[in-house]
């Protein structure tokens, strides 16, 4: 009751907020009433609570043409402040972001401010002993937890930690290591590949994992013609089970990579006698799903995994509502008293731009696509933007678009000493090209990842565009949609970006196969036939290096078709308290919750302990 009192108390302060507290205001009931939308019978209870609170002192009078005396004691933003930190503490984000969008805007600086310590870790002491909780805000909702379907970074980082794969790939010795499976091994082929699972690994909902779960999760997927995984898991043929700890995957064609492709997320392995359910997946992780609403995700501790117990009891991820909070205002001033550590995370994959070959219209031209390649020059972008957190890229990899960016650079450098080119040439070469092809002065309507950042890109591309005569309508849209609701089809240009994990080579190919990714979601089926059959020659491989350079080899022709127009690599940065030990960022963005633990000091003598972390917005 106290709580719906306080909203009328806003609501009224609100009116009147030209009046400062302690000031007499001039009024009637029935004016109050107006405010409020209520009765006057029901207003006079409401001011009797407001005075029961001590919140306004209250004088009335009686007779007609006679104002009574209103003062407010409790400060607006006092009691903002206390509405908006009840919302949160019940999860009720949308109301919490309602509410301070009513207020004046310095007010609501404030309270947004304040929601930068709802997230980082807590370390609380309660009858069942210390719980510390990590609070994960994110922007993008779920659409989907299945791991085979499962497109968006968020979503990927959520199946990590549910599920578990036969494979587990070490990035650090890059090789692929034990995880389900404790032991593998293949015929001379590569066509035969047994693996021998662990004993005892149990599922959230309780039963032992056997061999026969891992074939109905194959099998899920290769007999599912509309499954967008199923071409990453094209070699298998058939899968046996031998006993309830050995299964054996006969292949259609040699696959050297083939417990490359065990480690992926698409290979999670799920329960057969559990339906899958998209939003609430049952997995052997060292996390299990307890809640998911959409405002908020709950991941509990299993405390029965395989490996060993997590330290981190819960984790929640926030949903932040789309209010225009901006990433600055949670980071800002979170460590007031300097304790934080920074990581940087160079994220594998980057930003790019590619053409909906599925359309008809002037991008199905290859002048036409090399014209915007030429407005899109990475250079020339970086240089416009002057950004700290990105680095020009010409290729989706970044230690080989560092390689490439030297040779573009050298070979700059020797045109500049013969030709002596003109500082925008790429705009002339653009201009020449847009000649050349088939454009007749259409608008191209051009789909780009809503953010400020690649929203800032395209407003910088239109300028470009105009100088040329090329007319372009830019129009901004989430991911979620384009990827599970397919928003771009009606597009011409797609801008997106790619985020690969920590296996590089495993990631082109699942670029390039699986079908959830923006990029294929973009192609023609001809041309996703090529791909294909190249990456079944990838596979065939037997030497790992060889496999990524043939790859890259593939990458580029895709770039010289103007096909795929990488434009940069990004860093993020997160920062945490330095009692928060062994913070590692994986793949996705996400801290490593298998080996994060607090250190809390032996000084704290309070229930409560909070620990800043400043995570990237996904």
């Amino acid at each position: 009751m106290v709580v719906e009192v306080m909203d009328h108390y806003i609501q009224l302060r609100m009116a009147f907020s030209n009046v400062d507290e302690e000031e007499e205001i001039h009024t009637t009931i029935g004016e109050l009433a107006n405010h409020l939308c209520c009765t006057m019978r029901n207003m006079n209870l409401i001011m009797n609570k407001f005075m029961d609170h001590g919140w306004i002192r209250w004088s009335p009078q009686r007779g007609r043409g006679k104002t009574s005396v209103l003062v407010f004691c409790l400060p607006l933003l006092q009691a903002a402040r206390e509405r908006f930190d009840r919302f949160l503490q019940g999860y009720k984000l949308e109301e919490a972001y309602v509410l301070a969008s009513t207020l004046p805007f310095s007010m609501r600086e404030i309270l947004l401010q304040g929601l930068q310590g709802q997230f980082g870790l807590r370390s609380d002491q309660c009858a069942r002993g210390r719980v510390d909780t990590l609070r994960i805000p994110q922007e993008t909702p779920f659409e989907t937890l299945d791991p085979t379907r499962a497109a968006m970074w968020g979503e990927v980082g959520i199946v990590a930690e549910v599920f578990d794969r036969l494979v587990q790939y070490n990035a650090e010795r890059q090789v692929c290591e034990p995880s389900l499976a404790v032991a593998w091994e293949s015929n001379p082929d590569g066509t035969e590949w047994t693996f021998y699972l662990h004993k005892g690994i149990l599922f959230h909902h309780g039963r032992v994992l056997d061999a026969e779960d891992v074939r109905y999760t194959f099998e899920r997927i290769i007999s599912d013609q509309e499954n967008p995984c199923r071409s990453l898991f094209g070699s298998i043929h058939r899968i046996e089970t031998f006993d309830e700890l050995t299964v054996r995957f006969v292949l259609r064609f040699p696959n050297f990579m083939f417990p490359d492709l065990m480690s992926s997320m698409n290979a999670s392995i799920l329960p057969r006698d559990m339906e899958m359910d998209p939003m609430h997946p049952i997995g052997t992780g060292p996390y299990r799903l307890t809640r998911n609403h959409p405002k908020l995700l709950v991941l509990d501790v299993f405390t029965s995994y395989f490996r060993g117990r997590a330290f981190i009891d819960r984790v929640e991820i926030w949903q932040l509502p789309q209010s225009g909070l901006v990433e600055s205002v949670i980071k800002q001033d979170l460590f007031p008293d300097g304790q934080a550590r920074s990581v940087q995370h160079e994220v594998q994959g980057g930003v790019y731009m590619t053409f909906n070959m599925r359309k008809e219209g002037p991008q199905q031209d290859l002048y036409f696509r090399q014209a915007v390649q030429q407005l899109m020059d990475p250079q020339e972008m970086m240089g416009a933007l002057a950004r700290s957190s990105v680095q020009a890229a010409y290729s989706l990899v970044r230690d080989k678009s560092e390689e490439k960016q030297m040779l573009e650079q050298i070979e700059k450098n020797e045109q500049s000493e013969q030709l002596s080119p003109p500082a925008d040439s790429s705009l002339v070469r653009a201009s020449e090209l847009l000649q050349c092809s088939c454009y007749a002065g259409q608008i191209m309507n051009v789909w780009v990842e809503e953010g400020e950042k690649m929203e800032t890109d395209m407003a910088w591309f239109a300028q470009r565009c105009e100088l040329i005569g090329l007319k372009v309508n830019v129009m901004p849209g989430n991911p979620v949609d384009a990827v599970y609701h397919d928003e771009f089809a009606s597009y011409d240009v797609i801008y997106t970006g790619e985020v690969f994990d920590e296996h590089v080579t495993l990631s082109l190919l699942t670029m390039y196969t699986f079908h959830n990714t923006l990029f294929l979601m973009a192609l023609d089926d001809q041309r996703k036939s090529e791909l294909e059959r190249e990456c079944r020659h990838v596979v065939m491989i037997q030497d790992s290096a060889e496999r990524l350079r043939t790859l890259m080899t593939l990458e580029g022709r895709l770039i010289q078709e103007a096909l795929l127009l990488p434009t940069y690599s990004f860093r993020e940065e997160h920062a945490h308290h330095v009692s928060l030990q062994d913070y590692r960022v994986v793949a996705f963005g996400m801290p490593d919750l298998r080996r994060l633990w607090v250190k809390r000091s032996p000084n704290i003598g309070e229930d409560t302990a909070s620990y800043p972390a400043y995570i990237p917005l996904w």
